[in-house]
């Protein structure tokens, strides 16, 4: 993916705000802290398998959503996070950003109905919890046509046996870390009856 100034003057802005914000509210992990910069790339790897409307769901620290964000202002992203704390940073670096194709949604996935986001959306998360878990939070969103959710793991996740009989895993996908010894699954999965 190529990256203009503007938008690597963005990361290394979003980079600051993260660190800054995680000093007083952590928003994400000690361990987390000192590789932004790799999960900055794991985000983007992503982006070119995405479609225009994206639900990152429990957005945290703006992984993957933000990175998009940032490297695709054509798509819209759509930040989901339901702790007030990590809710706020996201609004904050947004707008510091000014990134205006995303929105902050500070509420539990569970309450999205149908018509809460534009269709088709990629949901999208990367460390939400178990497959069945993760469906489960986002019913109300799978049931509508083209809607699908994608997992980004860095292996195969456990627990795609136990997803419902009604979910089916579409695709995994193995992407390439450019200039890293690992990968990470992309796992998309849909709703059967849409």
């Amino acid at each position: 993916m190529i990256v203009t100034k503007k938008q690597k003057n963005q990361l290394d802005k979003f980079e600051e705000l993260l660190l800054s914000w995680n000093k007083t509210h952590n928003i994400i992990s000690k361990s987390q802290t000192s590789n932004i910069k790799g999960h900055i790339e794991d985000s983007l790897s992503i982006a070119h398998l995405l479609g225009r409307n994206i639900m990152d769901l429990g957005s945290g620290g703006g992984f993957p959503g933000i990175p998009i964000a940032i490297t695709c202002p054509e798509k819209k992203i759509f930040l989901v996070e339901r702790k007030q704390s990590k809710a706020a940073f996201l609004l904050n670096a947004t707008t510091q950003l000014g990134l205006e194709n995303t929105q902050v949604i500070n509420q539990d996935s569970k309450k999205l109905g149908p018509d809460s986001l534009p269709r088709p959306l990629e949901i999208v998360t990367r460390a939400f919890g178990s497959p069945l878990k993760t469906i489960e939070a986002t019913k109300g969103l799978l049931g509508v046509t083209k809607n699908h959710l994608k997992l980004m793991k860095t292996h195969p996740p456990e627990g795609l046996e136990d997803i419902p009989e009604n979910y089916n895993v579409e695709k995994i996908e193995e992407i390439d870390l450019k200039g890293k010894d690992k990968k990470h699954i992309l796992v998309t999965i849909t709703n059967k009856k849409t």
